[in-house]
């Protein structure tokens, strides 16, 4: 017997960097996925030789021509200059997230990122045409998939986050 019935378990897996970038107005910066229809967080790929802390900084930059802060924690006593370890951020989340397509079927695992910014907009040189700050207001009329608006509203109805942006941005 025959089966169209992909094996997943064999695909590829890509790492990716992710961000939720958030302003001291309580806004969170989202960019509309032409190819998708939806919005969604600046992100890519990690580059070979990148740590995923700066492909996430370089993703935001890239897209959107803000250059972000990192939020979250950092255990700072696990780095040992004498060894060569440094400590990177906790992501927000972690998604596995299955993806179909120009290099065919694979899952991205996607490290999600809490990053801080104090510009409400962004600059006129960006690789992403439409990119802007919403309210949690105005998301409700965005069309997303349903696991990112989700995390979206967790976002914003979380006051330790929002503590963090105006720590981070603070004048």
């Amino acid at each position: 017997m025959m089966t169209d019935v992909l094996d997943r378990s064999t695909l590829d897996r890509h790492f990716t960097a992710s961000a939720f970038v958030l302003n001291p107005d309580r806004k969170m910066l989202l960019l509309h996925h032409r190819k998708l229809g939806v919005w969604l967080y600046p992100g890519g790929h990690i580059e070979q030789g990148e740590t995923p802390d700066v492909a996430v900084l370089r993703e935001i930059y890239e897209e959107t021509g803000i250059h972000a802060a990192l939020l979250g924690e950092r255990d700072l006593e696990l780095a040992d200059a004498e060894t060569d370890v440094t400590v990177l951020h906790q992501p927000y989340r972690i998604l596995c997230e299955f993806i179909d397509d120009k290099r065919g079927p694979h899952y991205h695992l996607d490290l999600i990122y809490l990053t801080a910014t104090d510009l409400r907009a962004c600059p006129p040189e960006r690789e992403v045409e439409n990119a802007r700050f919403f309210s949690r207001q105005e998301t409700a009329e965005l069309k997303m998939f349903p696991n990112f608006r989700r995390m979206v509203d967790r976002v914003f109805a979380d006051a330790e986050v929002w503590d963090m942006v105006g720590r981070k941005v603070a004048p």
